[in-house]
């Protein structure tokens, strides 16, 4: 068996096939390594592209049978009695066996191999960070996910290795709570793989695990950006970087994730002069993108929160059409009370009704401005939100002041 194989870069199942020696085999594996499909291959390597073809079963009926082909028969298809076809297989081939049942469910846990060594030590430590976390021990999947990532960074199996750190990181940022060690994780798996975009002809793994990585990395940020501010400019960086990944037509959901954290960042952002205010209007673009993907019959709570930030944003967005803006804001605000029910949302039916009523404040339509208030005003005093009732009588001493200064 060629060493190292390129185990883990590539989906399910292929991911998972071991390449036969033969003529050829080293040249596609140290492609297939980088994450690069070759423009020709091998006869004995031609069940490797029927698979990414998504075609499993013809690419079982041209594997070998030999033990290697048995396995790679067993990887494809699976069923009754498949596995008994590499009972005879060495220690790396049978722990790859154990790996790949793992995963499919036929076994309980993971493999132990104390023999394997880089890219397959690496794949049967990953089976076993999954297994830890399952039992909810997520110190130990950190620290196999590290030692994977290591072991195979030492084959030279960097997509693997980054996929690996990748994966850790995103478990320190979300699991761990310690968003700068997932930072100084991404960098370090960035530092591994090529930047690669997909095209028509090829489809390069790296390209999306970059912009995992780069998503990753700018919600890490966002979290630090609390106490450091001067992080925000990092965390719109990361994620235009992921935007180059994450396209509306081949990626909707992370476009719209990436567009809707971009467009946060660039909110929170002290405006600290009129050029910074311009930033608003690239986070109201943001946000429109975001909502071309996520409408209220499908994603209901993100669509929900990123109206909401949109009909704010559109309050404040310095523009010659100020009052196209507002009247935009106020229509969008009605929206999200036609999908509110404020017996079981009162407080959230209330801060969409006080955001409202100071659109219709700004737009000079003091009566209807009145009325959302004192309605926002009964919610808040009714969930016995002080703050709310505090907020909302601020903006009604507002209106009241422009509806003089409009009648005098």
């Amino acid at each position: 068996m060629h060493r190292p194989q390129p185990l883990g870069v590539w989906p399910w199942p292929a991911g998972m096939l071991v390449l036969p020696d033969g003529p050829g085999t080293a040249e596609v594996a140290g492609l297939m390594l980088r994450g690069i499909l070759p423009e020709a291959w091998p006869d004995h390597l031609r069940f490797v592209p029927t698979a990414l073809g998504g075609d499993a079963a013809a690419a079982a009926a041209q594997v070998g049978d030999d033990v290697i082909g048995r396995y790679n028969a067993a990887v494809l298809i699976g069923g009754d009695g498949a596995w008994d076809g590499v009972a005879d297989a060495d220690e790396d081939l049978q722990a790859l066996a154990g790996v790949a049942m793992f995963s499919v469910g036929l076994l309980d846990d993971p493999p132990t191999s104390d023999s394997a060594t880089g890219e397959i030590a690496a794949i049967v430590g990953s089976a076993q960070a999954s297994a830890a976390l399952e039992r909810g021990d997520l110190e130990a999947a950190l620290e196999t996910l590290g030692a994977a990532g290591e072991a195979a960074s030492s084959a030279g199996s960097m997509i693997l290795a980054a996929s690996l750190f990748a994966t850790r990181a995103e478990l320190l940022r979300e699991q761990a709570g310690q968003p700068q060690a997932a930072v100084a994780q991404v960098d370090s798996a960035l530092r591994l793989i090529p930047r690669l975009i997909a095209d028509e002809e090829r489809f390069y793994p790296p390209a999306e695990l970059w912009g995992e990585l780069h998503v990753t990395r700018a919600l890490a940020r966002q979290e630090l950006a609390t106490d450091n501010p001067g992080l925000l400019l990092a965390v719109t960086q990361d994620l235009t970087e992921a935007l180059k990944v994450f396209t509306e037509e081949n990626h909707p959901e992370q476009f719209a994730a990436c567009n809707s954290h971009l467009a946060l960042a660039y909110l929170v952002m002290p405006m600290s002069s009129e050029g910074d205010r311009l930033r608003v209007g690239v986070a109201v673009t943001s946000l429109r993108a975001a909502l071309r993907v996520y409408q209220p019959q499908t994603h209901p709570d993100l669509w929900a929160s990123t109206q909401m930030n949109l009909a704010n944003a559109l309050q404040y967005l310095p523009s010659v059409h100020q009052e196209q803006n507002l009247d935009e804001s106020v229509h969008l605000y009605e929206q999200l009370l036609d999908h509110r029910d404020p017996q079981r949302d009162p407080l959230g039916v209330a801060r969409i009704l006080a955001n409202q009523g100071n659109a219709l404040g700004h737009l000079g339509v003091f009566s209807d401005a009145r009325e959302k208030l004192i309605r926002a005003r009964e919610l808040f005093t009714q969930c016995d939100d002080d703050d709310g009732v505090a907020t909302v009588e601020e903006l009604l001493a507002n209106v009241e002041q422009a509806a003089l200064g409009a009648a005098g």
